[in-house]
C-alpha cells in the first residue's frame, strides 16, 4: 500500500529573468533551496535524499547537479538527476514523490532548474531532432498529408516555434477557433504573470490587441503568443504523511493524489510507420490524466478539479491542454476563453501563476506547475494571483519532447482515502 506524500514547501532562487550575469547555477540553486527550507521546521541535514533536473545540453554541464551537491546542501547523500525534455521539472517531481511514497526516505527535495543565459537552446533543442532527421533522411518526408496536415518536417525545420505552428493550426481548425482566440489566452496569460512576483514576463492589464500587434513568427503564431528564455530554479520538498506535523510549518499542505506519465510516437510527420501523428490529438494526454485521475478518486474532473497549471510554452496550449486533460469538452476552449471561463476569477482559473508562456526555465518549468499548483491549494500564492476560491484539488501538467512526453500531477487539500 502506498504511503501518502505531501508537499510542504515551495521554494524559488526569485524572480524568474532573462539574464542573472550576478550569480552561477550553483548559487541560484542554493537561493532556492535554502527558501524552500526556510518556509519550514526542517534542518537541512533532515532532507533524505535529492533530485535535481535540468537540460544539460543547454548549458553544457553535463553533471550540474554533482557540481551543485554542496550547495543544494546534499553532500554525503544520495541524489539523482533527470533529463527528460520539458517535462523534466515533473519528472524530478514523480521520482522524489515515488522515493517518498514508497518508504525509501521520509523526506525529498525536488529541484528543478535552467540558466539560459549560459548556453543556447535552440542548438540543445536541434539535438532532439537529430534521431527524427534521421529516421526522415531514411524513409523519406511526408508528403502525403496524413501527418495531419502534411509537410511535418517543415514546421520541424522552424525549431520550437515551427513545430508548435503546425500544433495551432491544427488545433484551430479542428476546434473553430481563431487566431483571435490564442491573442485572448496570451493576454490572459500575461496579466495573471503580474501578479505573480517570480513570473518573468508581467504586463499588467494585458488586452488581446496588445498581442495582436505583435509580429506573426509562424502562422498562426505571433511573437506575443511564445515564452521567454528565463533564468530560474525551483525547490519542492515532499515528506511521508506520518512526517507532516513534524516538519511542516503551517496545518494546510498540498497532498499528492495522483501522478501518471507517457510517452506517444513522435510527431514531426514522416512515413515510417507508427510515426504519423497530429500533434493536436494528443491522445497520450487523455490516456496519463485518466491513469492520474483513477489514482486520486477523481471520477468527474469537470466537476471535481478547480484549477489547472498547464505547461503552455506558446499561448494556443492554453486553450488546447484543458481538453486533453479532461476539464473542457473538446473543441469548447475558443468560446470559454471569451466568457472568461479560465480566468483567476473564472470557473476554471488556468494558469494562475502566468504559465509557461510567461516563464520558462525549461528544466523547472513543469516542476513549477506542480509548486504553483500547491501554492493554490495551500491557499499561499503571492503577489495577488492567488484565486478567490477554495481549491480542494488542482491539475498540473508537463509535456516535452517532440511533443510526445506528457507528465500529469494531481494534488489536493486531502490525503488520498486508503
Amino acid at each position: 500500500m502506498r504511503r501518502n506524500v505531501a508537499i510542504i514547501s515551495v521554494g524559488y532562487n526569485g524572480r524568474f529573468v532573462s539574464k542573472r550575469p550576478d550569480i552561477s547555477i550553483v548559487e541560484m540553486l542554493e537561493q532556492a533551496v535554502r527558501n524552500a527550507i526556510a518556509k519550514t521546521k526542517l534542518k537541512p541535514h533532515e532532507i533524505d535524499a535529492f533530485v535535481v533536473g535540468n537540460m544539460h545540453t543547454f548549458e553544457g554541464v553535463n553533471m550540474g547537479n554533482l557540481w551543485a551537491s554542496e550547495h543544494i546542501l546534499a553532500l554525503n547523500k544520495p541524489v539523482m538527476r533527470i533529463a527528460t525534455g520539458g517535462t523534466t521539472g515533473m519528472s524530478v517531481f514523480h521520482c522524489a514523490y515515488y522515493h517518498v511514497a514508497s518508504g525509501l526516505y521520509d523526506v525529498v527535495c525536488a529541484i528543478g532548474w535552467e540558466k539560459h543565459d549560459e548556453g543556447d537552446a535552440q542548438i540543445g533543442l536541434g539535438g532532439i531532432l537529430l534521431p527524427e532527421v534521421f529516421s526522415i533522411a531514411h524513409f523519406g518526408p511526408d508528403l502525403s498529408g496524413r501527418a495531419g496536415g502534411g509537410l511535418g518536417l517543415m514546421g520541424g525545420g522552424g525549431g520550437s516555434t515551427g513545430g508548435a505552428s503546425f500544433q495551432a493550426a491544427s488545433y484551430l481548425a479542428k476546434s473553430g477557433g481563431d487566431v483571435e482566440h490564442i491573442d485572448m489566452a496570451a493576454a490572459m496569460a500575461r496579466s495573471n504573470a503580474a501578479k505573480n512576483p517570480y513570473a518573468h514576463l508581467q504586463v499588467p492589464d494585458c488586452k488581446p490587441e496588445d498581442i495582436a500587434k505583435t509580429p506573426i513568427i509562424s502562422w498562426p503564431l505571433r511573437f506575443g503568443h511564445t515564452c521567454p528564455t528565463s533564468c530560474g530554479a525551483c525547490a519542492v520538498i515532499l515528506v511521508g504523511e506520518d512526517k507532516v506535523k513534524k516538519f511542516a510549518d503551517t496545518d494546510r499542505v498540498a497532498w499528492v493524489k495522483g501522478v501518471a506519465c507517457g510517452t506517444s510516437d513522435v510527431t514531426i510527420g514522416n512515413v515510417h510507420d507508427g510515426q504519423i501523428t497530429d500533434p493536436a490529438d494528443q491522445e497520450i494526454c487523455k490516456i496519463v490524466a485518466r491513469r492520474a485521475y483513477k489514482k486520486a478518486g477523481i471520477r468527474n474532473p469537470k466537476k471535481e478539479i478547480q484549477l489547472a497549471e498547464v505547461y503552455d510554452g506558446f499561448a494556443h496550449q492554453i486553450l488546447m491542454w484543458p481538453e486533453k486533460l479532461l476539464l473542457v469538452d473538446e473543441g469548447a476552449s475558443p468560446k470559454l476563453i471569451e466568457q472568461g471561463y479560465y480566468n483567476l476569477d473564472g470557473e476554471l482559473p488556468v494558469n494562475a501563476s502566468g504559465g509557461v508562456t510567461s516563464t520558462n526555465a525549461i528544466g523547472a518549468s513543469a516542476l513549477v506547475r506542480v509548486a504553483e499548483a500547491a501554492l493554490q491549494v495551500m491557499g499561499i500564492a503571492e503577489g495577488g494571483h492567488q484565486v478567490d476560491k477554495t481549491i480542494k484539488n488542482a491539475v498540473a501538467h508537463g509535456w516535452g519532447g517532440l511533443f510526445q512526453f506528457v507528465t500529469v500531477t494531481v494534488l489536493g487539500d486531502t490525503p488520498v482515502k486508503k
